[in-house]
């Protein structure tokens, strides 16, 4: 009886371990599938196939639950084939797997400043302002000193109509270092969308008070600097005029802001002297001046027919320096 018990005891044993390899082999097969898959749902993705990738991606997950890279790269799939605006069922079935998804692979590396970025991202599209908000001051909390977060956020408020939160974040970035004049840039800019005339103004004279007090920049970058600020304050001057009915600025005012602008075009043409754009709105500038001094007409509309020509002939001369660059460079 002790032997045939011995014989059946190794037979379960036998069975058992048969059974494990078995099973040890299939889970091998899945795994090396699921990387196949993987790996080619990666190739999609490179090349923005997105719903060819998609496919790849869940059955890579299908095969190997536990292939923790593939969360990110689905989710991020399903925000490119979303489209904001869209509110087919479809869509909105792209929209609830991506943000799904993503926060699988949050909960797996909490830490991925991509994967909180890429759920700020579809929630914006989404319009669910609160956790998309939520999600882009996370990722601030990862780079407080990065100027570019905080330009992502003031467009994020921008974008949703929250002007003095866009401006907060504006202004956040200039105090990270008051002396650099791009964050005055860009919210002049900010204030030029708004048509925020006199803001925008100041911003740009910030940033050229700023560019001409930089000891540490080199003169030829300075000089090219300070050619594009005061061309972009004649630009804005001009707007202010052009925008500005004749019955809500005076004749006064109209020729103070116009000047202002002739000046900063100017200084703008002697610093950089080949520089046709200047030109194209100094004879633009004239008109406003016909507005405010309607009886001049004739001798502004003289002067802005030489600013035109001034223009063309700069702008025939860059064109021509552009293609005999072009054509040097392929003779080599």
């Amino acid at each position: 009886m002790k032997k045939i018990g011995s014989v059946l005891l190794l037979l379960y044993l036998t069975s058992f371990i048969l059974i494990c390899f078995s099973g040890c082999d299939q889970l091998k097969i899945s795994n090396l599938k699921a990387n196949k898959h993987f790996k080619m749902a990666n190739r999609l993705f490179g090349e923005e196939k997105y719903k060819k990738a998609i496919a790849e991606y869940e059955a890579a997950l299908k095969l190997n639950p536990d292939l923790k890279a593939a969360f990110y790269y689905l989710g991020s799939s399903y925000v490119q084939v979303y489209k904001p605006g869209d509110d087919s069922d479809k869509n909105k079935e792209f929209g609830n797997k991506a943000t799904e998804y993503l926060q699988k692979a949050l909960e797996l590396n909490p830490d991925n400043k991509d994967i909180i970025q890429s759920l700020g991202d579809i929630n914006d599209k989404m319009r669910n302002f609160e956790l998309a908000e939520k999600y882009y001051l996370e990722i601030q909390k990862f780079t407080p000193n990065d100027p570019v977060s905080y330009y992502n956020l003031a467009g994020f408020y921008s974008n949703n109509a929250r002007y003095d939160k866009a401006i907060e974040m504006y202004e956040k970035r200039i105090a990270l270092d008051p002396a650099n004049p791009e964050g005055y840039l860009y919210l002049a800019g900010f204030f030029q969308d708004k048509r925020k005339w006199d803001d925008a103004i100041k911003n740009h004279e910030v940033r050229i008070q700023k560019i001409t007090e930089n000891t540490n920049m080199e003169e030829k970058e300075k000089t090219e600097l300070l050619a594009d600020a005061y061309y972009r304050l004649g630009v804005v001057c001009w707007n202010k005029s052009y925008q500005t009915p004749a019955d809500v600025m005076g004749s006064e005012e109209r020729l103070q802001v116009v000047q202002k602008g002739f000046d900063a075009l100017a200084k703008s043409c002697e610093l950089s002297p080949n520089f046709p754009d200047p030109w194209a709105y100094m004879s633009l500038l004239y008109r406003q001046k016909t507005i405010a001094e309607p009886l001049k007409k004739a001798v502004y509309d003289k002067e802005a027919e030489k600013m035109v020509a001034k223009f063309q002939e700069l702008r025939k001369r860059k064109l021509a320096t552009e293609q005999f660059m072009k054509d040097l460079s392929k003779e080599k």
